[in-house]
């Protein structure tokens, strides 16, 4: 038992399942792991399209309604308030998406790890072709190999030390920030014009 009163992933819980029950178990959170993946892509996509249609409008409205100031204000306003809440729930869902293929991930190694879907191991070397170095794996256990690829005691770059899902969540934080800067600038342009 861990601490918390949870089983540990070595006491043998998993020992029970069968050859079938492991490999259904191990697919199932790879498939959910991989929807998670895809959910998290598409939600980029869209609200990165929506927030790139909020700053053209930005800038049309910037363009044509300079010479009228009052409604100038108010569209920007408008613009930026809605760009603030988009790119909020964009970054709520996004989070909350990588969280999830985290888990299933996580899921699946540990998995791994009590009852493998492949009970024999499989031996290989894999060559990291930046560093030139190798690694010795178990080829039967893919998520158990990436966590041991990308662990924080190896010596790799600073780049694989970036999870790309965890980066696509700068993303609405930046869009975020600019419509908190514009929000900011027009309001103080109408208060300085006052």
């Amino acid at each position: 038992m861990t601490p918390s009163g949870g089983s540990s992933p070595t006491d043998g819980a998993g020992a029970e399942l069968s050859f079938e029950d492991r490999r259904w178990l191990h697919d199932k959170y790879e498939r959910l792991a991989s929807q998670e993946a895809e959910l998290a892509a598409s939600r980029t996509s869209y609200y990165a399209a929506i927030g790139t249609v909020l700053i053209t409008g930005l800038l049309v409205a910037l363009a044509d309604l300079m010479n009228d100031r009052l409604v100038l204000q108010a569209v920007v306003s408008f613009l930026a308030g809605l760009g603030i809440l988009i790119s909020l729930v964009w970054a709520i869902l996004l989070h909350r998406t990588i969280d999830t293929q985290n888990l299933w991930r996580d899921a699946a190694r540990r998995l791994e790890e009590v009852a493998p879907p492949i009970v024999a191991p499989v031996p290989g070397v894999i060559p990291l072709r930046r560093t030139g170095a190798s690694l010795d794996v178990d080829l039967a256990r893919p998520y158990t190999t990436h966590a041991r690829r990308f662990a924080p005691e190896r010596e790799i770059s600073w780049m694989d030390r970036r999870n790309p899902s965890a980066l696509t969540e700068i993303l609405p934080i930046t869009f975020v920030a600019i419509w908190c800067g514009v929000l900011a600038a027009v309001w103080l342009s109408y208060l300085g014009v006052r």
